[in-house]
């Protein structure tokens, strides 16, 4: 898939990143996850997440 900068958005965008053609890099502040529900009730939603609408049933 061609990357187009111009259709991906953040949520939370990290503390540094790189798009180019063939990569993405994503460098995170420390103490970022998604963990969610634990067995000991740990929770942690604040990590950076790339994402774009698409039409696909299975993307």
């Amino acid at each position: 898939m061609k990357i187009d900068n111009k259709q991906w958005k953040w949520t939370r965008e990290p503390k540094d990143f790189t798009i180019s053609e063939d990569k993405i890099e994503v460098i995170t502040n420390p103490h970022t996850d998604l963990w969610q529900r634990t067995y000991y009730h740990f929770r942690n939603d604040n990590a950076p997440v790339l994402q774009m609408k698409t039409s696909e049933k299975l993307f």
